[in-house]
C-alpha cells in the first residue's frame, strides 16, 4: 500500500510541476509578445532620431524632427499596443476573417467581398496629394518597423492574441489605412437597413395610415402621391426566401443594426459665451463597446505645431482633437448616402440585367475564401452600372426583392478616388477654422458633423459627399424621411431614382438631415 502511495505522490508532484512549468512558459511567450517602452531601437526610414515618450496614462508623445518621422513613429506606436484590433480590421474589410475564424464568418466576408473595399482603396491611393502619400508611406514603415523588430528578435507573436488566433502578418500598406476608413463608413451607416425596413412594412401594411403611425413620415406635408411598394412590381412574385442567421448578428461584423451605428455628441461656445473669453469645444465620440477601445489617445509632432487627441490603429490622423490654435470633434450625421437599386434579371440569361438600352451583362469576377477547417467557397461578384449586386440575406434584401430581381447598391463609400484620408490629414495642419472647412472638402465618407474652433471663431459643418439626386424628379429631390416618390408601374425594372454622383456640400453650416427612407421612381433617372 505504501508503494502505491509514493507512486501517487510522484505522479501527482509531476503533473503539478509540468503544469508549473507550462504556466511559466506560457507567461514568458506571452510576455515576450509586450511592448518594451524603455528601449533604443535603430531602424531604417527616419531621417533623425525619434522619441517616443509616454505619460503617466500611456499616452504616446511622439517627437519626430520632420513630419514622416513623427508618422512613422505613430505607425510603430500603434503595432507596438494594438496590432491585433489592426489586424483583426484589415481581415474585415479584406473580407478574410474566416481565414482565422473558420465558419462562423463566412457571411461576413461574402458581404465585404462584393463590396470590394480593398479594391477601391487601392484604387484610391493614387488619389491623395504628396503631403498625404508621405504620411502614409511613413506610417507604413513605421508599422513594418516593428513587425521587423516582432521578427529579428523573436518577440512571441507581436500580440498575445496571435498564440490564439495564429495567423500570418502581411506588411502594412498605404492603401490599408484608406481601407480602414471605408470599414468605418460600413460600420457607421444604417440607411440600407432603414429602407428595407420601410419596404417590408409596406408590404405587410396594407392601410397607409397604419403604416404612418408606425413609421411616421418627416415633418410637413408631402408633394408626391404615396404608391404602395408592391404596386411598382405588378405581377411580382413576393414568396419570401428562406435566410439563415444574418451576418448582421455575430460580434466580429461590422455592420451595425440601426440602434448601433454611429452616435456622438459635440458642443462649442463662442468667447462671448465663455467665462474664460476663449473658444470651448468638447466632444464624446462614442461608438460600441469593444476590447481594446476602439480609440488610441496620441499626440503628434508636426511643422505646424503639435496636435494631440483620439486616432484609430491603422490610420495616420489625429480624427478628434486639437493643437494650439484649433480644435476639432467629429458626430454621425446620419446623411442618406446609400441608393438601393431593385434590377430585373434576364429571364433568358441570369448573366444580364435590364438597363435603359435593353439587357447588358453583369460585370463579374471570381473570389475565394479560404475557410479554417473548412473547404475554401468560390464566390461570383457581380456588379451592374449601379454598384455591387448585394446577397439577399444582407438586412434582409430577398424580403424586399420580388422573383428575378436583385438589389444592387450606390454609396459614395464606393468611390475608387477617396480623399477622405487627404482631409484627414490636412486637418491636423489647419491653423483656422476657415482652413478647416477649405480642407472639408476633400471628405467623402462616412459622413460627418465636424465641429471646429479657433481662438475666435466656432462652425459646424456638414462634411463627406452627398448623392446628386434628380431635381427634376416629383419629389424634387428632397429628403424626405419616409415618402415614396409617385411613378407609374414598371414592366420590371425599378430603380431608387438618387443618382450616384459624387457632390460636394457647399460651404454652409449644416445640421443633421432627416433620413430617406425609400424612393422608388420610373428609370432612368435621368
Amino acid at each position: 500500500m505504501s508503494g502505491v502511495l509514493k507512486w501517487l505522490l510522484r505522479l501527482a508532484g509531476g503533473a503539478i510541476l509540468l503544469a508549473l512549468l507550462a504556466l511559466v512558459g506560457t507567461y514568458f511567450l506571452l510576455s515576450r509578445s509586450l511592448p518594451d517602452y524603455d528601449k533604443t531601437l535603430t531602424v531604417s526610414g527616419i531621417s533623425a532620431p525619434v522619441e517616443i515618450v509616454r505619460d503617466n496614462a500611456n499616452v504616446p508623445h511622439i517627437l519626430g524632427q520632420t513630419d514622416a518621422d513623427s508618422f512613422f513613429g505613430l505607425g510603430y506606436a500603434h503595432a507596438q499596443d494594438r496590432l491585433w484590433q489592426m489586424m483583426t480590421m484589415r481581415r474585415t474589410v479584406q473580407g478574410r476573417l474566416s481565414e482565422v475564424f473558420g465558419s462562423r464568418t463566412v457571411k461576413i466576408d461574402s458581404t465585404l467581398r462584393r463590396l470590394d473595399l480593398y479594391t477601391l482603396a487601392r484604387q484610391s491611393v493614387a488619389a491623395q496629394d504628396a503631403d498625404t502619400l508621405a504620411a502614409l508611406k511613413a506610417y507604413a514603415d513605421g508599422v513594418n518597423a516593428r513587425l521587423t523588430e516582432i521578427n529579428r528578435e523573436a518577440l512571441g507573436r507581436g500580440a498575445p492574441e496571435q498564440f490564439i488566433f495564429n495567423a500570418p502578418i502581411a506588411p502594412w500598406q498605404p492603401a490599408d489605412s484608406i481601407a480602414l476608413i471605408k470599414l468605418m463608413a460600413v460600420q457607421l451607416s444604417s440607411h440600407l437597413e432603414n429602407e428595407v425596413l420601410f419596404a417590408r412594412a409596406a408590404l405587410a401594411l396594407e392601410d397607409p395610415d397604419r403604416l404612418a403611425d408606425i413609421m411616421p413620415l418627416a415633418p410637413g406635408s408631402g408633394i408626391a402621391a404615396l404608391p404602395e411598394y408592391a404596386a411598382l412590381f405588378p405581377g411580382a412574385d413576393w414568396s419570401r426566401v428562406a435566410q439563415s442567421e444574418p451576418e448582421t448578428d455575430d460580434p466580429l461584423s461590422p455592420f451595425k443594426h440601426r440602434a448601433f451605428a454611429g452616435a456622438s455628441n459635440a458642443f462649442a461656445a463662442a468667447p462671448s459665451r465663455s467665462a474664460s473669453g476663449g473658444t470651448l469645444l468638447a466632444n464624446d465620440p462614442h461608438l460600441g463597446f469593444s476590447a481594446p477601445n476602439i480609440w488610441y489617445l496620441a499626440r503628434l509632432d508636426l511643422k505646424t505645431g503639435g496636435v494631440i487627441g483620439g486616432t484609430i490603429p491603422g490610420i495616420p490622423a489625429i480624427l478628434t482633437g486639437r493643437s494650439a490654435r484649433l480644435g476639432w470633434a467629429v458626430t454621425s450625421s446620419y446623411l442618406d448616402d446609400q441608393d438601393l437599386y431593385i434590377e430585373e434579371v434576364n429571364p433568358d440569361n441570369p448573366d444580364e440585367y435590364r438597363t435603359p438600352d435593353g439587357w447588358k451583362e453583369f460585370r463579374t469576377a471570381r473570389s475565394i475564401i479560404e475557410i479554417k477547417d473548412a473547404d475554401p467557397v468560390t464566390l461570383t461578384l457581380r456588379w451592374t452600372d449601379n454598384g455591387p449586386v448585394l446577397p439577399g440575406s444582407h438586412y434582409d434584401l430577398a424580403e424586399v426583392t420580388p422573383a428575378g430581381h436583385v438589389a444592387s447598391l450606390a454609396w459614395t463609400a464606393l468611390s475608387p478616388e477617396d480623399t477622405t484620408i487627404s482631409s484627414a490629414i490636412g486637418l491636423m495642419r489647419a491653423q483656422t477654422v476657415q482652413e478647416a472647412i477649405d480642407l472639408s472638402r476633400l471628405y467623402i465618407a462616412p459622413s460627418q458633423n465636424l465641429t471646429l474652433v479657433d481662438q475666435n471663431t466656432i462652425a459646424l459643418r456638414l462634411i463627406g459627399a452627398m448623392p446628386r439626386r434628380d431635381a427634376r424628379h416629383e419629389s424634387e429631390g428632397a429628403h424626405a424621411r419616409a415618402w415614396l416618390a409617385a411613378g407609374k408601374p414598371l414592366a420590371g425594372h425599378a430603380a431608387l431614382c438618387r443618382q450616384p454622383r459624387i457632390h460636394r456640400p457647399p460651404r454652409v453650416a449644416f445640421s443633421a438631415i432627416p433620413t430617406t427612407r425609400w424612393w422608388i421612381a420610373p428609370f432612368p433617372c435621368t
